[in-house]
């Protein structure tokens, strides 16, 4: 009988563990871009502060689909979430723009709050 209840235990414990295996950022990687290939030197930003990370995936999860469009527009950041790259077009207004960096012809708007600008320490002055 005690083997039947290790069994399940065990059983229960990797379920458990495998149910929770979601992707949470530890970090986020932010820098500004030169061109789509290109970074700019010296300009890399670590994101590391849990509030921070929290609002900044919140923000790109909610994400609204604009549409394709063929851009040449060089955006300002490139953020590396996880696994996942984005570039990010940002400016004083309340809305900013990303692209996959796989898919960068695909466009998401995105609320850019200012506590979504703070959380990238997006420059005041800009």
């Amino acid at each position: 009988m005690n083997i039947k209840k290790g069994i399940i235990l065990m059983i229960c414990s990797l379920w458990l563990v495998a149910c929770n295996d979601t992707k949470e950022s530890t970090t986020i990687e932010i820098q500004e871009l030169i061109n789509f290939e290109n970074v700019k030197p010296d300009t890399l930003q670590t994101i590391s502060d849990a509030k921070d990370i929290k609002i900044i995936e919140k923000t790109i999860k909610k994400a609204r689909e604009f549409g394709e469009v063929d851009n040449e527009i060089v955006p300002q950041y490139k953020i590396k979430i996880n696994d996942d790259e984005y570039y990010l077009w940002i400016d004083q207004t309340v809305t900013g723009t990303i692209a996959n960096v796989n898919e960068r012809n695909m466009f998401y708007n995105i609320l850019a709050t200012d506590e979504f600008k703070e959380a990238i320490h997006y420059p005041n002055d800009k």
